[in-house]
């Protein structure tokens, strides 16, 4: 067996936060999107078509895209958590968009449908960077594989596979049309196409009636990879240059994150799923490189990527700006490509990345009442940027139901004969290999069936004085590509206690960070900590003491400024749920003034590499 994920409903959380988080996200998110997108007009789109109305398009390009990935979050939900009303609901949508499915050859994109049917794929007059047709359909794609593995049903299946045959029937290898997305998603959707029908024999009658080409959809995903770069016979963007779609290069050339950064990371999630299933040795060169360029070059503290306003992407190496854009999509797809690389290299980096995203940027995201969201997450804000309760590019939500319905299936991973344990998230997974159940206070209990396991447990960069304990005695291991590793056959009567401190700390950028140099951040554990206006008196701009004598007070992280002021901190994720727009006490920042920091030059030698570094060592 080679390296997997679990199915998220394959693991139960039991975290206490995590528990109640996400059924906040269920019981008050999921629906609240739907409501939206109803009112918006994104599901009348599907009518139209069905019932050939004539009405012109409502909502942006992606609107169906949008709407898809919605469904695929709440069906992912269903799998883990039973919900009649929203399964009917979710029924009465399907069969909607089934039946707009069944009024052509398979083509299904509603405002190229109902605005511009001669500009299928951008064709013609089209561009298909703009009009996100291979996208709408990816996401179908997405949202059909996550009903069947949720209920067994197979009514968007239908419709997908229809789309997904025409669509391979057209582009590939010239003499077929020579088109890429335009908005990366499809890529990582048909190979979990492919792997659904490899995977899952009781689809056969299905696959023979609805001619499935499963070897095909791998095989269109991997052309989209080799393609890129080969512009012969291709209508490019009129608007926006290769780069934006990251189609300037071919992929096996590529070394630098550039371009729209969600379109850039989910494009690299789908080539390292694409690289898992063909063996294909050329991806890895390139998503070694792609990986580095984001989180060693362009990557902010609070796990925001994308600094560039105009583009929403990725600028110059070391560019980053503490008003960048930051856009939360661009983390979750950074948590997906995290995932993904994983499966291909088991090293724990990916997931103090995963971790970096999760409880900083994707956490801020979502206000305390769960109806409104932060489509930027800057580092820095005067007080005007605040959570919406709806937008007109409502990209967001979706993305993030689409990561939280999958969080459980993260928190481990397995292979023939390891265990890893990536997350530290109260859990329980059981296979027909072992049995294994972690707590919130990070004890394990591990049964092998008697049989000999290797358990690769995570040690967090920010972790320490790490150390195992087998029933409360030192247990030796070794370190492996960031894991703990132990070999042993495995009894649920023994406790693995997994123990580290996080102490609260200063952070330095590498000094080729122009926006940080001669500043610091604070950071516990995965947690990046922010000041508001409305703890410290309508004030953020602070220069931190030499000795900032940090502690807690209650939740509340305490600094010394310079002049001897109290700082007071919160974790980012929950600024801006207490202030008023446009007041003194609506400001936030992230990065200080440093007393007598460093000189840049000594800060340059002591970084080995990193991007961020633990400024407290460093004058030890």
């Amino acid at each position: 067996m080679s390296h997997i994920r679990p199915m998220a409903s394959e693991v139960k959380i039991t975290d206490a936060f995590w528990s109640e988080y996400l059924q906040k996200v269920r019981k008050i998110m999921l629906p609240y999107v739907f409501d939206k997108f109803e009112e918006v007009g994104y599901l009348s789109n599907f009518a139209a078509i069905a019932d050939s109305t004539g009405e012109k398009h409502k909502g942006p390009p992606f609107s169906d895209g949008l709407f898809y990935e919605a469904m695929r979050g709440a069906y992912d939900f269903l799998a883990s958590y039973p919900d009649e009303a929203m399964e009917k609901r979710l029924d009465q949508y399907a069969e909607l968009i089934a039946r707009a499915g069944e009024t052509n050859d398979g083509f299904l994109c509603t405002q190229t449908m109902q605005d511009y049917p001669d500009r299928r794929f951008g064709e013609g007059e089209g561009d298909i960077v703009i009009q996100h047709d291979l996208y709408d359909q990816g996401a179908l794609v997405e949202a059909a594989v996550s009903q069947y593995l949720a209920t067994g049903k197979t009514v968007l299946l239908h419709t997908a596979v229809r789309s997904a045959n025409l669509i391979v029937s057209l582009i590939g290898p010239l003499p077929k049309k020579n088109i890429v997305p335009g908005h990366s998603l499809p890529e990582e959707a048909y190979v979990k196409l492919y792997r659904l029908f490899r995977d899952h024999g009781e689809l056969a009658d299905f696959a023979k009636e609805h001619h499935v080409r499963k070897e095909a959809y791998l095989e269109t995903a991997s052309f989209w990879y080799t393609a890129r770069g080969d512009h012969r016979e291709r209508v490019l963007s009129s608007v926006l240059p290769p780069y934006y779609n990251q189609d300037h290069l071919p992929f096996f050339k590529q070394r630098e994150a550039v371009g729209h950064a969600v379109r850039a990371l989910l494009c690299y999630t789908g080539a390292a799923a694409a690289a898992k299933e063909t063996g294909d040795p050329r991806y890895k060169k390139s998503l070694d490189a792609l990986w580095h360029s984001v989180t060693r070059k362009k990557l902010h503290i609070n796990g925001g990527v994308g600094t560039r306003h105009d583009i929403e992407g990725f600028d110059d190496d070391y560019s980053l700006t503490n008003s960048a854009y930051l856009e939360t999509c661009a983390s979750i797809a950074l948590s997906f490509f995290a995932g993904e690389m994983h499966l291909l290299d088991a090293k724990g980096d990916y997931f103090d990345i995963f971790e970096k995203t999760l409880y900083n940027v994707i956490l801020a995201s979502i206000s305390d009442d769960f109806t409104k969201y932060f489509y930027q997450n800057p580092q820095v804000s005067s007080g005007n940027i605040h959570r919406w309760s709806w937008h007109g590019c409502p990209c967001c939500p979706p993305m993030l139901l689409k990561l939280f319905s999958a969080l459980s299936g993260y928190i481990y991973s397995a292979d023939e004969d390891n265990l890893w344990v990536n997350l530290f998230i109260g859990s329980e997974w059981q296979t027909d290999r072992f049995r294994v159940e972690m707590s919130e206070e990070k004890i394990i209990r591990l049964d092998s069936f008697g049989k000999e396991l290797t358990l690769r447990i995570r040690i967090p960069d920010y972790a320490e004085g790490f150390r195992l304990l087998k029933n409360e005695k030192a247990l030796s291991f070794r370190r492996e590509n960031g894991y703990a590793v132990v070999t042993g056959v495995w009894s649920e009567t023994d406790a693995l206690r997994v123990h580290f401190k996080t102490i609260p700390h200063r952070m330095v950028a590498d000094p080729r960070v122009n926006s940080d140099r001669g500043r610091v951040a604070f950071q516990v554990g995965p947690f990046v900590y922010c000041a508001e206006g409305i703890d410290n008196g309508g004030k953020v701009d602070f220069t931190v003491a030499e000795e900032p004598d940090l502690h807690f007070e209650g939740d509340r992280l305490i600094a010394r400024g310079a002049k001897g002021e109290k700082i007071t901190l919160i974790p980012y994720h929950l600024w801006n749920n207490r202030t008023p727009e446009d007041s003194p006490e609506a400001q936030m920042a992230v990065w200080f003034r440093q007393e007598n920091k460093l000189p840049e030059e000594v800060i340059a030698g002591k970084m080995r590499g990193r991007l961020y570094a633990d400024y407290d060592k460093m004058i030890k």
